[in-house]
């Protein structure tokens, strides 16, 4: 079961906090979208928002044959894209490694095809040096497939992976 809590600032912040099972007690911690954007990725366009949504509830724990796609660092630590397979399907997933307690990691995904909504998955450090998001799932729709992108927030600064596949 996920919950999600959202609320607009007067900066244009936006505030998530979701609890995921016993995966992750995500108290409210605001982010924002400081990250500059490459861009739309290929393929979509820009709409106005994104979905702050969690998608899936998958527990990235549980996928099989994990690996990481593309990482950056941002000072001591390291953001992550990572896959992995649960019956027969691909999921997504945003890591940081080498964190501090308060550093957030973010997912980053489009839909598919023109037009396709951008969605935005958030979790913040409470202990520990390693957090992840939930997975979302990989969509292919014809020629057109979900693009993601990984996120991290370390010692003041954001940086993002390039979006992927």
């Amino acid at each position: 079961m996920t919950s999600l809590m959202l609320r607009t600032t007067t900066l244009g912040r936006i505030t998530a906090g979701a609890a995921v099972g016993t995966l992750l007690l995500l108290s409210p911690a605001p982010f924002a979208a400081a990250t500059p954007s490459s861009g739309a990725p290929a393929g979509t366009s820009a709409p106005a928002t994104a979905a702050l949504t969690c998608g899936t509830d998958v527990n990235p724990n549980a996928l099989t044959h994990p690996e990481t796609i593309t990482s950056t660092r941002i000072g001591s630590a390291t953001v992550s894209l990572r896959d992995g397979r649960r019956g027969g399907h691909l999921y997504l997933w945003a890591r940081i490694t080498g964190a501090r307690r308060g550093d957030t990691v973010r997912l980053d995904w489009s839909d598919p095809g023109p037009g396709g909504r951008r969605h935005r998955c958030s979790a913040t450090v409470h202990s520990g040096s390693d957090q992840h998001t939930v997975a979302a799932a990989y969509v292919q729709n014809g020629s057109s497939y979900r693009q993601f992108r990984a996120c991290g927030h370390h010692g003041g600064a954001t940086r993002c992976t390039r979006w992927a596949p």
